[in-house]
């Protein structure tokens, strides 16, 4: 006989076009964020972990983003996942470049919000609010998808309706 768990699955990433969850954690170098950091500004979500060898390979791929469009209103932001030491994260980060604020995530709060379930996960979030691309794991390349994810949503501005539609990557997976 089989037996069905009633238990509640667990949350999926928020779909594109949804509202993304509120975020608000502390920060890497200190302090913490502030949603008016945030309001009005295109953001480009990272979800990773030190353990993660995408992570390591995608992160200084971000960092050529943060670095291409944060003058125009591009505010990248990673989240430390799996509980790393703030000491440990901040080795890692300086070691491969990353100069975008980093929060931190204990007890994965923030990650169960957004329902994570790889590593890493991108999102791309409109001045809005509203969810335009997810990219859950990472292959070379993927880089190409995301920064388009990210002019899209700059170019629509506040999201007015001529915005492209959005999209839902699976790292290069089916």
């Amino acid at each position: 006989m089989l037996a069905v768990s009633a238990l509640p699955s667990p949350p999926s990433p928020p779909a594109p076009a949804t509202l993304a969850p509120p975020l608000s954690s502390a920060r890497l170098d200190g302090g913490t964020l502030s949603p008016a950091f945030l309001r009005g500004r295109v953001v480009l979500l990272n979800f990773w972990a030190l353990e993660c060898p995408p992570c390591r390979i995608e992160m200084p791929e971000l960092e050529k983003i943060h670095r291409r469009y944060s003058g125009r209103g591009l505010r990248v932001l990673g989240v430390t996942e799996m509980d790393p030491a703030p000491d440990q994260a901040a080795r890692f980060v300086a070691q491969i470049g990353v100069t975008y604020p980093i929060l931190l995530d204990p007890g994965a709060r923030i990650g169960t919000l957004y329902g994570i379930e790889a590593h890493p996960t991108s999102l791309v979030i409109d001045a809005r609010g509203i969810v335009r691309f997810v990219n859950a794991g990472y292959l070379k390349g993927e880089e190409k998808e995301i920064e388009r994810a990210v002019r899209e949503a700059l170019a629509s501005g506040s999201g007015a309706s001529s915005a492209a539609p959005a999209r839902h990557a699976m790292g290069g997976k089916p």
